[in-house]
């Protein structure tokens, strides 16, 4: 029987580990972070999601956690967004345009990618042109997630990209969100309040560890700054703008002055939700926080 009649759960698999948030609202009740097996999971994906899956009804039956209302979050490897300036088209018909532009710009994502896409609000409009958002996932991704809550004998009821889960988490008009586990080391660009640029990088080394995964980090970081700023002329990423750390590497307190000294930007902690318990260890669960959040799915 469970114990959470009412509440819904966010998950997601990171630094080799399954994490779970259960909340009422955006209320946080509890949170359980379960170690998985290296073999189960690959660049922060999940690659086992029948081993995953038995994981994950273990934990429900022991913690009788809820099965229905599941929210996941995917990491963005192999994800890639662009930005498009599109002829205005009524109806159905702009579905045809993103897919055709998306074959144009970003090669071989319309077959081998799920699409989608959004028009823009604050970006290009007029009579004859509509900026539009364009997002490809792999489709392995989506479906090994997707398969993992079914072996779990979960209602998966949302699923997002890491990257707009922790955009939404931290809450920032423009910031460097550095998400570093043991086995990937994810950094988002959020620029006028939107993740304008995210790269999932995979800590390659035999036996991943925190110092692995810093020294990709620090090898990475200025370089994906350098290359935001250069490719976005009106970008508003600038000496100033702070970074936020989360993830298993922001347990270490030793991380945040170290990234500061080696970056030259200020370290800010990420503000905790409203009435978050005092003892909840936000960086660690920024991205199942930043699902909760989500407004509407």
């Amino acid at each position: 029987m469970s114990l959470f009649n009412g509440y819904a759960m966010a998950f997601s698999v990171e630094g080799l580990s399954l994490r779970i948030l259960i909340f009422s609202g955006k209320k946080i009740v509890s949170w359980y972070s379960i170690p998985l097996n290296p073999n189960f999971v690959k660049d922060g994906l999940v690659t086992a999601p029948q081993d995953v899956g038995r994981v994950m009804a273990e934990v429900i039956q022991e913690k009788g956690v809820p099965r229905s209302g599941v929210l996941a979050a995917l990491p963005s490897t192999g994800a890639a967004s662009q930005v498009l300036t599109l002829p205005k088209v009524k109806g159905a018909g702009m579905e045809d345009v993103v897919v055709r532009e998306v074959k144009r710009v970003m090669p071989g994502a319309a077959d081998v990618d799920y699409i989608y896409w959004q028009p823009m609000a604050n970006g290009v409009t007029s009579k004859q042109k509509q900026s539009v958002y364009a997002l490809a996932v792999p489709r392995n991704n989506v479906i090994n997630m997707v398969e993992t809550c079914r072996n779990a004998g979960l209602k998966l009821k949302g699923m997002e990209l890491r990257p707009f889960a922790l955009a939404r988490a931290v809450g920032c008009k423009n910031g460097i969100i550095v998400h570093g586990e043991v086995d990937t080391v994810e950094i988002v660009i959020v620029d006028k309040s939107f993740p304008s640029l995210f790269r999932t990088i995979p800590v390659k080394d035999v036996s991943p560890s925190p110092e692995a995964a810093w020294q990709h980090l620090i090898r990475e970081l200025p370089f994906t700054i350098d290359y935001y700023n250069r490719s976005h002329h009106d970008s508003g990423i600038t000496a100033e703008t702070p970074i936020y750390l989360s993830g298993g590497l922001a347990l270490d307190p030793e991380m945040a002055p170290r990234l500061a000294q080696a970056s030259g930007r200020n370290v800010a902690r990420v503000e905790p939700p409203p009435g978050c318990p005092e003892n909840f260890p936000l960086e660690q669960y920024s991205v199942n926080v930043g699902l909760m959040l989500k407004g509407k799915w």
